[in-house]
């Protein structure tokens, strides 16, 4: 049997870390009737090659492009799911630790808690990383890491583009860090020793109200889409936008600079808790999904044209902030869930994009493993199964959502979240104090003085998955 979990998300197995409340259940599909009428793909625990291409057949969004014959079994699994792929699917991965995937999808994993991003300077090999942001009460926070630390070297070792990789993923070590003078980053004499331990994914990070022209407003840091064991960090959630509205916020900037996406069922409580209340009570259509052929002519069939797993929409949220418009914080990191909120939410209100164009995720995935207990092997494999389009039928954006004023997010210069004086955060009291007229298109500055080093270990993060 497979395992199947329709998740609309990009795992967030950050490097560093080493991580990589209202539940629509009326309108979930059980996971045993959702998979009714699928044909029994079984396990294939003795030829883990079938198994992958049983499961691609069948659930794979170009699955037409697949070869016409079965794979003999001897196959290495890793090399035979990549020569599955579509030429354009940078998305899809396969994972011999599928116990891993699902511990991570808990939001309580073993890791260090701290979110790194890498750059370098023109004319030089050497790399550096930032510190987006800690975890409050990780092994990170506990050893003095902090927002905007510099790391120069691991273990005493100086990081390129060829060792980052390996550093970074060990149990433990030794960071040495830097400071930047303006031009240039010096190493200091200070470093810090961390080891991995146990921590609590909370995904917000940092919420507060503050008043600007007597206008309450709220500013939202959020880094994963995760509801957690118990839907625990979707609670979390739940609370931080119901303080909000008791203190009767008119204006929201919601802070997506580091969040690579997440669970379908989050966006969709956090965008209905966003939308304006008619938006909400008319149950209107946040996005719709799209599959192969195959899969397509199955929901239909089954569920009808109205299928949760067709169309996703609003529903009634007891934090309803019944906001007309919003703003947007982001950066290339914002991808996927956190795209599908933002262009989900255009059709019916105000959005204004502060920041970086986002990734550019529009494909979604589902989590195939073995579901027997003890299941027979441990391999998982996360194949695109969908895209999605807004209201308005927008969808392929490859280049990503284009900000409304383009301004970089400058980690050199990190302020704290909440800090005015932080440049993004700053162009947003502008916009809600009415400084800044027309925020079409505006290029407020290019403050970054690096280069930005894509993390290898975050493709994978990518990704939207269904719960």
């Amino acid at each position: 049997m497979f395992r199947l979990k329709i998740r609309l998300f990009i795992i967030p197995i950050l490097v560093f870390l080493i991580i990589t409340s209202c539940n629509r259940d009326e309108d979930i599909i059980p996971a045993d009737d959702l998979t009714s009428g699928i044909p029994d793909i079984g396990n294939n625990a003795d030829n883990i090659p079938q198994w992958i291409y049983d499961e691609m057949s069948f659930f794979y969004f170009w699955n037409t492009g697949l070869p016409g014959t079965d794979p003999t079994g001897d196959e290495d699994p890793k090399t035979y799911f990549n020569s599955l792929l579509n030429s354009t699917d940078k998305f899809s991965y396969i994972s011999d630790d599928a116990e891993a995937i699902k511990e991570e999808m808990t939001g309580t994993i073993i890791a260090m808690g701290f979110s790194p991003t890498f750059g370098v300077f023109t004319n030089t090999n050497n790399l550096f990383a930032i510190v987006e942001y800690v975890y409050q009460g990780s092994p990170a926070e506990k050893a003095g890491l902090k927002r905007g630390d510099i790391i120069l070297k691991i273990n005493g070792a100086v990081l390129s583009e060829n060792n980052y990789l390996d550093l970074t993923l060990q149990n433990g070590f030794s960071v040495t860090l830097g400071s930047f003078n303006g031009r240039s980053i010096v190493e200091t004499n200070e470093t810090i020793s961390i080891d991995k331990g146990v921590i609590e994914l909370d995904p917000v990070i940092h919420y507060e109200v503050k008043t600007v022209n007597n206008i309450k407003v709220g500013y939202l840091v959020f880094v994963d889409f995760l509801s957690g064991e118990n839907d625990k960090w979707l609670k979390s959630l739940g609370n931080a936008l119901s303080e909000m509205k008791a203190e009767g916020i008119s204006q929201l900037i919601l802070d997506l600079r580091y969040n690579p996406g997440g669970e379908v069922n989050v966006a969709e409580y956090l965008a209905s808790a966003l939308a304006p209340a008619s938006v909400v009570n008319n149950r209107e259509t946040l996005v719709s999904f799209e599959y192969n052929t195959d899969l397509q002519d199955f929901f239909t069939s089954r569920q009808g044209q109205d299928s949760p797993n067709l169309t996703s929409r609003f529903s009634q949220n007891e934090n309803n902030l019944n906001l007309n418009e919003i703003i947007f914080l982001t950066t290339g990191n914002t991808a996927s869930a956190s795209e599908l909120v933002i262009n989900g939410l255009k059709p019916y209100m105000g959005v204004t994009m502060i920041g970086e164009p986002t990734f550019g995720k529009f494909f979604g995935s589902f989590v195939l493993y073995d579901e027997n207990e003890p299941p027979e092997h441990n391999w998982a494999i996360a194949p695109i199964v969908l895209k999605y389009a807004n209201a308005n039928g927008v969808t392929d954006f490859v280049n990503g959502l284009t900000p409304d004023i383009f301004i970089e997010d400058d980690l050199l210069n990190a302020k704290s979240f909440g800090d005015e004086t932080d440049p993004m955060l700053a162009v947003a009291l502008s916009v809600i104090k009415g400084e800044i007229i027309d925020p079409s298109s505006s290029r407020i500055g290019v403050n970054k003085q690096y280069k930005s080093v894509y993390d290898l270990n975050k493709i994978n993060k990518k990704n939207i998955f269904f719960k």
